[in-house]
């Protein structure tokens, strides 16, 4: 019990950085999780543009078009000159400049299809490429009523009315509830990388403390047995951790309301959980280094980034190479991945009750494999027989 009381204390001196480190993941976590689900949400919205058009027909033909344009986009006066152009496109004054020659009704009318305009656009934007798709289909309507017939300006009337209808564009969803799920699944993604930073930063300093030469010789004279005195460190670590989990799933709770509860977040939470103990493993397993805090700083980012970067936390799996996916099985993050991807509507991944478990047991057979090394480099450890190479290193980099 006194080990149990001298790990809390202990823990209440790391308190305030811990607090600012929980205050600062948590807010990062919500925008990102809000954010990413407002640019998925826009990503169908149409886009009024600064452009550019510079008539040298002034027919019909060339008015409708202009005309047409006109009603979504602006327009911005222009000269026919190159120098102007360019200057206004590198200075952004417009994004798209459309040049239609000299005979290009004429063009239409005879059915020919090639270069009838003319255009300019930044390479580093794609609002020229959807405006060149735009141009190219409102042509090619306008084509097919001009050879069933119809006048320049009959062409034109129907055109445009049929351009109407396509421009209105309708995003299906098929959740209930399509923008909470998706805050909740992008609330879960990045879960993994603050675990493990925050854990291997604030918990490990503690078990350090107690891995030290003269603490340890003095606990070993205490009456406590060696039994005890793990129980009771294994206790004040469990509860630690549980604590930490539960202040995110609380905050969860706060934010995203009963969808926190609901099926797709009961099996979200038992990831999120199967994965902390995981990292609970890692922890210990780093503490046995007793390694200061710039090392302690380098593991979390290296193992926490890591893993981030290869098993697409902070970058999609679906655009991450095969090899690459084949090397991040190795790694618990993977399949800790996977299953928050069969709750995101945005990805192509199918919910499979058979696949979630056996995804779960995966992450658990690396808890298990991490705790047994740990296990087998406490032994080692206390006897000062393999580790006290790494254990003079770190040391040494202490100083």
């Amino acid at each position: 019990m006194q080990t149990f009381k001298t790990f809390f204390k202990i823990s209440k001196k790391h308190l305030p950085s811990c607090i600012l480190y929980l205050g600062i993941y948590v807010v990062i976590m919500i925008l990102l999780s809000f954010l990413a689900q407002d640019s998925n949400d826009s990503q169908f919205q149409a886009s009024s543009l600064d452009i550019g058009i510079i008539d040298c027909d002034e027919s019909k033909a060339s008015h409708a078009l202009t005309d047409y344009l006109d009603e979504i986009h602006t327009i911005v006066p222009l000269e026919n000159d190159g120098e102007v152009i360019q200057d206004s496109l590198f200075y952004r004054k417009v994004s798209y400049v459309l040049t239609i020659p000299k005979g290009f009704e004429k063009e239409l009318l005879d059915g020919n299809s090639k270069n009838l305009i003319q255009t300019s656009k930044r390479k580093d934007s794609a609002s020229g490429y959807f405006l060149d798709e735009q141009v190219d289909q409102y042509l090619k309507t306008m084509r097919l009523y001009l050879c069933s017939g119809d006048s320049i300006t009959d062409a034109a009337k129907h055109t445009a009315d049929s351009a109407k209808d396509i421009e209105k564009v309708t995003s299906l969803s098929f959740e209930k509830d399509h923008s909470s799920s998706d805050n909740l699944y992008y609330y879960f993604q990045y879960m993994p990388y603050i675990l493990i930073l925050l854990l291997t930063i604030s918990l490990a300093p503690i078990l350090i403390i107690f891995r030290k030469k003269d603490i340890e010789n003095r606990m070993d004279c205490a009456p406590v047995s060696p039994t005890s005195k793990g129980l009771a460190l294994s206790m004040g670590c469990a509860l630690y951790c549980l604590a930490v989990w539960g202040f995110f799933i609380i905050i969860g709770r706060i934010v995203y309301g009963a969808d926190m509860f609901s099926k797709n977040g009961l099996l979200c939470i038992l990831n999120s959980f199967v994965f902390l103990l995981f990292t609970l493993a890692l922890t210990l397993l780093v503490s046995t280094f007793s390694p200061n805090t710039n090392v302690l700083n380098m593991i979390a980012n290296v193992v926490g980034l890591g893993m981030s970067f290869l098993c697409g936390i902070f970058v999609p799996q679906s655009i991450l190479s095969d090899n690459l996916l084949q090397v991040s099985r190795f790694l618990p993050a993977y399949w800790y991945v996977r299953i928050t991807n069969m709750f995101g509507s945005y990805s192509a991944e199918p919910f499979s009750m058979n696949f979630y478990w056996k995804a779960i047991g995966i992450q658990l057979l690396f808890f298990v494999a991490i705790f047994a090394i740990y296990l087998v480099a406490n032994k080692q450890h206390k006897s000062g027989q393999i580790f006290v190479p790494l254990n003079k290193i770190f040391s040494a980099e202490s100083n």
